[in-house]
């Protein structure tokens, strides 16, 4: 009771604003090191293959994707990209988001044994979870450097943009599952009802498909859909060389900042009861 009584006074008012949490990531930057590295040894113990299922994985799936878009529905091309090349850079981020937001909602509760030690910010946890998954939306992105050299296709200047794409979508991510992993932790059904939500998700996402094969009276749904933009963002700056639109870059930065502002507020707003529940 006494470290429950501690773990809760170390949450005080005014902890939850974003300022805190970028203080909190420099502060306990060590830390988060630690955490991520022993995520991505977790996750490979044991395994043959160890490290290289981070390329081995999205290749499988790019290549089991194509093949069979190619050979039963022959979309040759897509808004003028090889399908390949334009499923890829779908697929991709989508895989980071649906891992990182399924492995960031389980990482508190699969901590007990750190939850119940020594106190450290919890949302130490949530963050390593989701950047262990970026380093596979960066071995995919060379992958589709890859594949761009194979087929001739030309890497636009525009693909700049995309360290600042890859970043906002991280920090998306990230502010999407701090309250889905507070939650989790006190309402053990909340991963199958964010599978369930990722099921739904995919299919409204043009991952498979161009925004452009959309009825205009559908558009604002893809409009509304963070994933969508970004993905629609991904493959103007990779293979047409068109920069995101201001109106593009300002919603990507407000709804950033709005989901990590919001999720940081409530997850440590429920931060001091997790020791209740672990």
């Amino acid at each position: 009771m006494a470290r429950v009584a501690e773990t809760r006074a170390s949450t005080v008012p005014g902890r939850g604003h974003i300022g805190h949490f970028a203080i909190t990531i420099w502060r306990h930057q060590e830390l988060l090191r630690h955490l991520m590295v022993r995520d991505l040894k977790a996750q490979y113990k044991q395994s043959v293959l160890g490290y290289a299922w981070i390329v081995v994985n999205p290749i499988a799936q790019l290549a089991t994707f194509s093949f069979i878009f190619t050979t039963a529905l022959r979309p040759e091309t897509q808004e003028g990209i090889p399908f390949p090349l334009f499923l890829s850079l779908g697929l991709l981020p989508w895989i980071f988001f649906t891992n990182a937001l399924s492995l960031a909602t389980m990482s508190v509760v699969t901590a007990p044994n750190l939850v119940n030690s020594v106190y450290f910010p919890r949302e130490l946890l949530v963050i390593a979870a989701v950047l262990v998954r970026s380093v596979d939306l960066a071995a995919g992105i060379i992958i589709v450097a890859v594949l761009m050299v194979v087929s001739g296709q030309p890497l636009a200047l525009t693909a700049v943009w995309l360290p600042f794409l890859l970043l906002i979508h991280v920090l998306f991510v990230i502010g999407l599952a701090l309250p889905l992993a507070a939650l989790n932790l006190f309402f053990r059904d909340v991963r199958y009802l964010v599978l369930t939500a990722l099921h739904l998700w995919f299919f409204l996402t043009p991952i498979l498909y161009s925004v452009s094969a959309v009825p205009e009276r559908y558009r604002i749904l893809y409009d509304l859909n963070p994933n969508a933009r970004l993905i629609q963002t991904y493959r103007w700056a990779m293979f047409q060389g068109v920069g995101p639109p201001i109106e593009s870059v300002i919603w990507a930065i407000g709804l950033t900042a709005g989901s990590v502002l919001i999720g940081y507020y409530l997850f440590k707003k429920m931060e001091p009861y997790f020791a209740d529940y672990i």
